[in-house]
């Protein structure tokens, strides 16, 4: 989805308004509803379709072996006359550890459970204002460093938040450098939307579908006590004992990190 741009320097000292304002300009698309979207890998096309929002997704089928790494990908859009570019995670077929972390009060203080001070921290502040859990960025690298060195991060954010705040969330990612990560966000409405309030749902569907695309992936999961995090790692855990190595759940009100490692 092509997004307006205003604003485009962020600072720690912004005010509010121009907060606002920027937040409600990220959010607003110049949509690609319906249009044809080509990403070209190599010397292969590959053709999909916008949604009614403008949103798409590309389910690829190749027969010749990609390096796992990172790939450039060329994205052409129709009657668009200017080439997109995107970078894609190619993770292979070897044993790796994943992680797959919730986002909001387990990166990044939000404060879910207390809605007005959630739509506070989620409109009047920048992702320069907002406060960062640093012990989940120890943790992230300490596990990802398991793997063999050259291999892509396998970090996956899960998070409940709508496709359309993937420009403050991936730009907090970025400012605080967390590892390179695959950013999956809910589709709020439109076709093929997620479950809208059921967390639980949501997240076993996203999580069982990775557990099954990457088969020889072990995962390491973080969450908080907000919401639905426990119950559904504790699900997963029960179903995948063998997949799921261990979870960690912080504490909303204390900010303490538990371990839990059994089903």
């Amino acid at each position: 989805m092509e997004k307006k741009k205003e604003f485009k320097e962020v600072k720690k000292d912004d005010g509010w308004f121009r907060n606002v304002w920027r937040r409600l300009r990220e959010v607003e698309g110049d949509e690609l509803e319906s249009k044809n979207i080509i990403a070209t890998i190599g010397h292969e096309n590959f053709q999909t379709k916008g949604d009614n929002e403008g949103y798409f997704e590309f389910n690829i089928g190749t027969k010749k072996a990609l390096e796992s790494g990172y790939k450039t990908i060329d994205l052409n859009i129709e009657n668009n006359p200017n080439i997109h570019k995107t970078t894609a995670t190619i993770i292979g077929s070897e044993p790796l550890v994943g992680i797959i972390s919730d986002f909001d009060d387990t990166m990044i203080v939000s404060d879910v459970t207390n809605k007005i001070k959630l739509g506070l921290n989620t409109m009047f502040k920048n992702y320069k204002q907002r406060t960062v859990v640093l012990s989940m960025l120890e943790r992230f690298n300490k596990i990802l460093a398991q793997n063999p060195k050259g291999s892509p991060s396998t970090l996956f954010v899960l998070s409940g938040s709508p496709q359309q705040l993937f420009i403050p969330v991936k730009s907090f990612l970025d400012y605080y450098h967390f590892p390179k990560r695959v950013l999956i966000l809910k589709k709020a409405h439109g076709e093929n939307k997620d479950p809208l309030t059921d967390q639980f749902a949501y997240k076993t569907q996203k999580i069982e579908r990775l557990i099954k695309l990457y088969p020889n992936m072990k995962w390491v999961m973080f969450g908080d006590s907000g919401e639905k995090d426990l119950e559904v790692y504790k699900a997963m855990k029960a179903k995948y004992p063998r997949k799921v190595l261990r979870y960690y759940i912080r504490d909303v009100d204390s900010g303490k990190i538990k371990e839990y490692n059994q089903i």
